[in-house]
């Protein structure tokens, strides 16, 4: 389901055919909306467990006390709200791949239990006695920088080298231009095929893609023309439709007064320049929609098209605390 012809696309898919059929624990790194469980998919079903089961655990939505009984499952009575037996993603994984999603945000008390498991490939449910063997493979997946957080003393290095056996970087889509348009025409055709509208760019659409950063990736792109195509006219997707609901297209969202105003620093490529004028504007939009609803995450996301996830990483990029907007 990945799609991508440009260089930086036609790399990392020969990096995951490549290492697919072997039985190697990988690391996927890469933005928010890049695609990096589609990739850890990939590795399953081109890997030596197709038939087996894919289980995903999102270690940075789980509750803290909850994980480990995520990850190794639980015997009945072992702690309150413990009414019965459960198994964990490792034992359920067992025969196929478990998909450690975010797997930077994992507890520091938790990363040696988790390299037990890997290194023994046996797993202790909460309050059991005795060890389960599992035969799984491991992807895992982040955003962050695993070394500098190795150097931080916030990830254990010793489960970094184990989980990253091979790694495998999703460049974000400001880095895939080539991608952009062939991919928002996918999403159209996808669109029509599950009983939208049907629906195709113009011009003034085209170009108003490739001049967004995109800081939400092929997701952001995705939501992006799903809305346009219900708010096109004629079927037809132009640059009016997409500045709906999308600020970094909004042509109100540029500084008032003339170009000349503006900060600009010809010395640098015009991708990094774009950011350092975008970064305070996008920063005043986020104000702008947490003050309209009152520091509601869940609604404020929804409004601007994000993921809660998404949203609370912008947030902490800008330095901006739900605690200002709360009423």
């Amino acid at each position: 389901e990945m799609r991508g012809e440009s260089d930086a696309m036609i790399r990392a898919f020969d990096l995951l055919r490549r290492v697919a059929p072997a039985d190697l624990s990988v690391i996927v790194r890469g933005e928010t909306g890049t695609g990096k469980e589609l990739a850890a998919r990939a590795l399953h079903t081109e890997g030596a467990r197709p038939s087996g089961p894919f289980v995903v655990v999102d270690c940075g939505a789980i509750q803290a006390n909850l994980v480990e009984s995520e990850l190794f499952g639980h015997e009945r009575a072992a702690f309150t709200g413990a009414d019965r037996m459960r198994r964990g993603a490792f034992e359920l994984a067992s025969g196929g791949t478990v998909f450690l999603d975010e797997v930077g945000e994992l507890p520091m008390e938790l990363q040696p239990k988790l390299l037990r498991v890997l290194e023994r490939r046996e797993v202790q449910r909460v309050g059991g006695s005795k060890p389960l063997a599992v035969d799984v493979r491991v992807v895992a997946a982040t955003h962050r920088n695993l070394p500098e957080m190795v150097r931080a003393g916030t990830f254990r290095e010793d489960l970094f080298f184990r989980l990253a056996e091979f790694e495998i970087v999703l460049p974000p889509l400001r880095e895939r231009e080539a991608d952009i348009t062939m991919l928002a025409e996918h999403f159209l055709k996808e669109l029509a095929s599950s009983g939208g509208p049907e629906a195709t760019l113009d011009e003034s659409a085209k170009i108003a893609l490739l001049s967004n950063p995109w800081r939400g990736n092929v997701r952001e792109l995705r939501n992006a023309l799903r809305r346009a195509a219900v708010l096109a006219q004629d079927n037809t997707v132009s640059e009016d439709d997409l500045m709906v609901l999308n600020s970094q297209l909004r042509p109100s969202s540029a500084p008032s007064g003339p170009v000349a105003s503006l900060d600009v620093d010809a010395a640098v490529p015009i991708k990094e320049a774009r950011e350092k004028w975008n970064a305070p504007l996008e920063a005043q939009y986020l104000r702008q929609v947490m003050k309209r609803f009152s520091g509601n995450l869940d609604e404020a996301a929804r409004h601007a098209g994000l993921h809660r996830k998404s949203l609370q990483r912008l947030l902490r990029g800008h330095k901006i605390e739900l605690s200002d907007f709360e009423s």
